[in-house]
């Protein structure tokens, strides 16, 4: 329901921006006839027809371009001629330079270059609508992040609200400045307006190229040196090809039309109306496309950043340790150990704050080149570091971080229950345990998903790592997080194509640019 109220409100909204456009744009046309460097001091205009249109005024600009502000009286078509000198000039007329423009006055009082709708005017007031339209977006991003990070900070939502607000910021920056910096006597053009819209999604990737080439170079060093400490892996190289991707998909649509346009057979085609449309459109898909995985890889880093910066509450009863690989001899490995510090660390600070001590539970099954079960050797670790054994649950049957929490759950609820019968209580629902989990950092966000999934109010500590592992695995989470949602994001990409394809339609129907 709430949904359907805001869909009403956007769609009056957008009908009432459509009224106040109309009456605003109809009725009123400035025709500028460029100096091209003369320099005129008068000008005298005519018209072949008198009952079309009416001249409210007349001035030159700074660069001597004549300015002609003209009324609609009626529909009908009439040709202006402004003659560069004053009409009372001793001079033979075809002595006197002249330009000339046909004008269409529509029946709805809408006036513009006769077969040109491009050269509709007076929309400069869409420039302010489009900066409010992305303050409002902009605003609302902000709170929608901060009520989630609220209510679910595993969520993908904020992927999205982080990666939307990216990309409406940016955006309103962009329109911001164009306010100040345009050009007065185009940027009030529908053709003007509808390039602005339509290059929405071209300005990030833009904008973000230098970013983007050192994200790129800080993936490749940091991927180098991951192989060379852990040895060729392909996993190991998914830094070095997404910055390959990312600078790729950013060079190609800037080299497609001077590569198009040196091939002898596609030179008059590429500077032909339809062909100028066809590669506009690719241009504006391809950056559309790298605008869309650009805004979701920022807004994955923030999730994932701002989850494992996190510290839960200290009040939990249980803490969560969850398995990564051993060592051949059947010892925790650095990874590994980590994540068994961070939460002693934790179940520590918790006893200095309040005074309440917490279970273990070690989470891991047994895999093809391991001897123990990775639960087991968590143990054997967490014993050696002084906790007591009572302290300590095990998990032997997961192969993943879903099957992780899924089956560590079924021991903190059997656990649980079992605390309360000893006590004498009655019977604690599932909600009653406070779990905590811990895990390397860059994890934090993913594995706080798959507790939410399943019914856990579960927060996480993460566990660092080296840098070099971080950011490749920063990549791995990103790559996983897509592919969990991949039908959202590609109906999500296939939408923003077709609204451009629909944009471009509509384009060369109407010649709008």
């Amino acid at each position: 329901m709430k949904y359907v109220k805001r869909t009403i409100l956007v769609v009056v909204i957008l009908i009432a921006f459509t009224i106040i456009n109309f009456f605003v744009i109809r009725g009123h046309y400035r025709v500028v006839f460029l100096s091209n460097g003369q320099e005129h001091r008068s000008v005298y205009v005519s018209m072949d027809r008198d009952d079309i249109l009416e001249i409210e005024d007349i001035s030159f600009t700074k660069n001597n371009d004549c300015c002609i502000e003209v009324k609609a009286i009626q529909p009908g078509t009439v040709t202006l001629t402004a003659h560069y000198g004053s009409e009372d000039e001793n001079k033979e007329e075809n002595e006197i330079p002249e330009d000339q423009i046909k004008l269409y006055v529509h029946p709805s009082r809408i006036i513009y270059e006769k077969d040109y709708i491009g050269s509709v005017g007076n929309l400069r007031i869409v420039l302010y609508e489009t900066t409010l339209i992305f303050l409002i977006a902009t605003i609302n991003l902000i709170i929608s992040v901060k009520k989630n990070l609220r209510i679910n900070m595993y969520s993908y939502r904020i992927m999205y609200y982080a990666g939307a607000l990216v990309f409406s910021g940016i955006n309103l920056i962009c329109w911001i400045a164009t306010l100040f910096t345009s050009n007065h006597l185009w940027s009030d053009r529908l053709y003007s307006i509808y390039t602005g819209i339509t290059g929405i999604c071209t300005r990030i990737p833009i904008i973000l190229i230098p970013l983007v080439l050192a994200f790129s170079v800080l993936l490749s060093v940091s991927n180098i040196v991951l192989i060379k400490k852990e040895g060729f892996r392909f996993r190991n190289m998914l830094g070095i090809g997404l910055g390959l991707v990312l600078i790729i998909m950013t060079v190609f649509p800037i080299i497609l039309y001077p590569l198009m346009d040196s091939v002898a057979n596609l030179h008059s085609y590429l500077h032909s109306y339809l062909g100028y449309h066809i590669e506009y459109f690719l241009e504006t898909v391809f950056f559309s496309v790298l605008s869309y995985l650009e805004c979701m890889l920022i807004g994955t880093m923030f999730g994932i950043i701002v989850a494992q910066r996190h510290v839960p509450d200290f009040k939990q009863d249980y803490i969560i340790i969850l398995g990564s690989g051993l060592r051949p001899d059947g010892t925790v490995t650095p990874l590994l150990k980590n994540r068994a510090d961070r939460a002693v660390w934790f179940a520590n600070r918790q006893k200095e704050k309040t005074g309440k001590d917490l279970y273990y539970v070690c989470s891991g099954g047994q895999g093809e080149d391991e001897v123990i079960p990775e639960a087991q050797a968590i143990k054997n670790y967490l014993l050696s570091c002084g906790i007591e054994e009572d302290c300590i649950l095990t998990e032997e049957k997961s192969r993943s971080t879903y099957e992780n929490m899924k089956f560590s759950k079924e021991i903190i609820d059997n656990h649980a229950k079992w605390i309360k019968i000893q006590e004498k209580e009655e019977t604690a629902s599932d909600s009653e345990s406070h779990i905590a989990f811990s895990t390397t950092d860059y994890h934090v966000f993913r594995s706080g998903r798959f507790a939410y999934k399943l019914g856990m109010n579960a927060y996480g500590v993460g566990a660092r790592t080296k840098w070099y592992f971080y950011l490749n695995a920063q990549i791995r989470e990103f790559v996983a997080n897509m592919k969990a949602q991949q039908k959202r994001h590609f109906m999500n990409v296939l939408f923003i194509i077709l609204l451009i394809a629909f944009l471009f339609t509509i384009s060369f129907r109407f010649n709008i640019m």
